[in-house]
């Protein structure tokens, strides 16, 4: 059955700053996983669940890019794309305050950079049972961690985030960056106070995909100055949670749209919750924000689920996580997207007999005599004969030409390696052209114009 309840929107502007040594100027939502897009991903995996239409925020200059892309893939939805500004610095509050009038019902919020096969089925459920005002999803981190990477060496700081969760009712205490968290932890009082155990985790990962009551997106439209959704408006909503209305029941004062008619920077003003709203919410059986549980009379309600344990779940948001992904992709990708989706697409010519667990996107072209082993090739890449490739990525409209030797690399974004090149455990930049004869080891090459210093913090 269609999921007419909720809206999904997929935010997919960002440009991957984070990823300059694979990414060049195609849209980070471009990056090839395996045989699709990333983008492709969490779409699956909305249609999985039933999702028939998705809004995909992309920057304007990228659109056409994208559609073309996501046409040569195997996808249920229907995509309504919504087009933020060209070079803007918009964040993802941005993004959201800018489709605001596309916005009809309570609706989730995805990042494109997630690739799962995780069932939202039961994030879903606790917003409907708790009348949520934000359920976000949890994963278990650590998905790159026995990945190393090409080029020099170079020590991996993990993002993590010091995340607060009373264990009883999973309601979200706080969320923010273990970086701004000094030695010691300090917990404010009000945050244990009548609310029973609070668990802090410092090793599980927001999946950043969220689901959200049509208010919120009324309330964020009128909070111009917040940029961000993660860093800013999320520590926001959930601080929020301590306002209280007045325990005697008032006139509906809301507006259709949800927004109060007075004093329209109160959050309060924005919760649709009406006389009779209240009503049901005193006498209601079902209801669990009762006044036998801790957050009775909280009107803004956030909460965490974590998702089983042995669900896949991880974000591509930096070169390591890309490494990672595409590694392990041949290893879970029955549990991932199950028999209806090749590994090698039916667009790719690949003429090599020596192949072993290899991935293959759309167009991708593979010559006879070569051996191909424990790699992925991305879309109108180009791989002559006479080359052995192991270990490796080669990205998009990149170009091997004969008689290369190439082990545990990454091959940017329209990159060349010129024949007779011997690569082992090298990270080669967009549009980088490796001159013929080439013998690198542990190298990161890349245009002096483009150079940036690897930062996967």
């Amino acid at each position: 059955m269609p999921n007419y309840e909720f809206q999904a929107v997929v935010l997919a502007a960002g440009r991957g700053t984070r990823l300059p040594e694979v990414l060049g100027d195609s849209p980070k939502c471009l990056l090839p996983v395996g045989p699709y897009p990333l983008i492709w991903y969490p779409l699956n995996m909305l249609s999985r669940h039933n999702f028939t239409e998705v809004i995909v925020v992309v920057q304007e200059q990228d659109k056409l890019e994208i559609q073309l892309s996501l046409e040569h893939t195997p996808l249920k939805v229907k995509i309504d794309y919504a087009t933020v500004p060209n070079d803007s610095d918009f964040g993802t509050a941005d993004s959201l305050r800018y489709i605001y009038d596309r916005i009809k019902s309570d609706f989730l919020v995805v990042s494109c950079d997630i690739v799962s096969n995780v069932s939202l089925y039961p994030l879903i459920n606790k917003f409907r049972a708790d009348d949520a005002s934000l359920a976000l999803l949890l994963f278990k981190s650590g998905f790159e961690s026995d990945v190393v990477m090409p080029g020099p060496k170079t020590k991996y700081k993990p993002e993590r985030d010091m995340i607060g969760i009373h264990t009883a009712t999973q309601r979200l205490a706080f969320i923010f960056a273990a970086s701004d968290c000094e030695d010691t932890l300090n917990i404010k009082r009000h945050l244990l106070k009548n609310k029973g155990q609070l668990d802090v985790y410092g090793r599980l990962l927001d999946a950043h995909i969220y689901v959200l009551k049509k208010w919120v997106i009324n309330y964020l439209h009128r909070k111009e100055q917040i940029s961000t959704f993660k860093g800013e408006f999320l520590p926001h909503l959930i601080r929020k949670q301590h306002a209280r209305r007045s325990t005697k029941i008032a006139p509906d004062t809301t507006s259709e749209l949800g927004v109060g008619t007075k004093h329209e920077d109160n959050i309060l003003h924005y919760v649709t919750h009406t006389a009779l709203d209240q009503k049901l919410t005193q006498t209601s059986l079902f209801n669990q924000s009762l006044s036998h549980i801790p957050y009775h009379g909280d009107v803004v309600r956030c909460f965490a689920v974590q998702a089983s344990k042995d669900a896949i779940g991880v974000r591509v948001n930096n070169t390591l996580s890309f490494l990672a992904i595409n590694r392990k992709l041949a290893g879970i990708w029955q549990e991932l997207c199950g028999d209806a989706h090749p590994l090698i697409s039916p667009g790719a010519v690949v003429k090599s007999t020596q192949t072993k667990d290899i991935i293959v996107a759309d167009n991708a072209k593979l010559s006879e005599k070569t051996s191909l082993n424990f790699s992925v090739f991305g879309p109108n890449c180009i791989v002559h004969p006479k080359n052995i490739v192991t270990n490796s990525i080669i990205m998009a409209n990149a170009i091997i030409e004969e008689g290369c030797n190439i082990n545990n690399c990454i091959i940017g974004y329209r990159a060349q390696v010129k024949s007779g090149s011997v690569l082992n455990n090298c990270l080669i930049g967009p549009n980088y052209v490796v001159e013929e004869g080439t013998k690198s080891q542990a190298l990161q090459l890349s245009n002096a114009d483009q150079y940036m210093e690897i930062d996967i913090q």
